[in-house]
């Protein structure tokens, strides 16, 4: 990290002016629990940081008769704190559980976990599974809006443009969904996800009308299982949708051999979790 210059913006429209340039070495970071471990290491380029952490501006939780609002500055223990954000998305508040150790969850921040852009992120396949959006904010070009899954690019890549910056997400209700996440790992605290997998149903009684499934590390970024989600609307759940749904991840995800988990590993634990959500969801509709 040595060389690396740090500026300390006072506000949001003071870290829009610095970032104004669009130079891709300047990156503003807030909690900075990984930039500062990938710069030390040498994978992650930067000769200038821009320090947005404990702006009131991009630290809070919203509930909104639309959904839920936070600012991108938003500590991960506070998005676990709002017990009304736990209480509609039980799968989000589960990935935050599992989400390192409270220190570091006292650090990091919702729009870093997003903005690291890592395939393994845990709040990101719920975020996906519930049809999140983020709100972009530029000095020159104003705010624009993006699903948060058209957000990853590859590997440690995002379509933010250098002079960007994440302000907020949105969360849309799912009251009336099923929801289920799993992560697995080689330990059962403060460890990157060999794979996690978010899914959120749509049910009318026993029949799926929507589904939205999205695996992470199982591609270079985040991935949203079309094939999936296609494979399970309008079908009934049971032991068969649960049987037949094996050969459609198979089709759909490709994940590779790595230091975590081989692929054949990794295929064997995607299956397995979301015949365990099928299975726990015809559960409960049934009673």
């Amino acid at each position: 990290m040595a060389g690396v210059e740090i500026d300390l913006a006072t506000h949001v429209e003071h870290a829009l002016e610095l970032l104004a340039p669009a130079d891709p070495l300047v990156r503003p970071v807030a909690g900075a629990t990984d930039v500062v471990l990938r710069l030390h290491v040498g994978k992650l380029k930067a000769q200038r940081l821009i320090s947005i952490a404990d702006l009131p501006e991009l630290s809070y939780v919203k509930a909104e008769p639309e959904g839920f609002r936070f600012g991108a500055g938003t500590p991960l223990s506070d998005l676990l704190a709002h017990g009304a954000f736990r209480a509609e998305f039980p799968s989000a508040a589960e990935a935050l559980r599992q989400f390192a150790s409270p220190q570091i969850r006292n650090r990091a921040t919702v729009g870093g976990n997003i903005v690291n852009a890592s395939p393994a992120a845990d709040m990101v396949p719920p975020l996906i599974s519930y049809g999140a959006w983020v709100r972009l904010r530029s000095k020159k070009d104003g705010e624009r809006a993006l699903p948060l899954e058209e957000v990853f690019q590859g590997f440690g890549k995002t379509a933010i443009r250098p002079d960007e910056l994440l302000t907020e997400i949105f969360v849309p209700r799912r009251k009336k969904c099923f929801q289920a996440y799993a992560k697995f790992g080689s330990r059962s605290a403060n460890v990157i996800a060999v794979i996690n997998m978010a899914m959120c149903l749509r049910l009318e009684g026993d029949t799926i009308a929507e589904a939205r499934v999205a695996y992470g590390s199982v591609a270079p970024k985040p991935y949203r299982a079309s094939k999936v989600e296609d494979a399970l609307t309008d079908r009934q759940l049971g032991p068969d949708l649960v049987r037949d749904i094996e050969a459609v991840i198979r089709d759909d995800i490709h994940p590779i051999d790595d230091v975590r988990g081989s692929k054949r590993y990794k295929l064997k634990l995607a299956v397995n979790a979301t015949q365990d959500a099928l299975t726990r969801a015809a559960a409960g509709a049934q009673a």
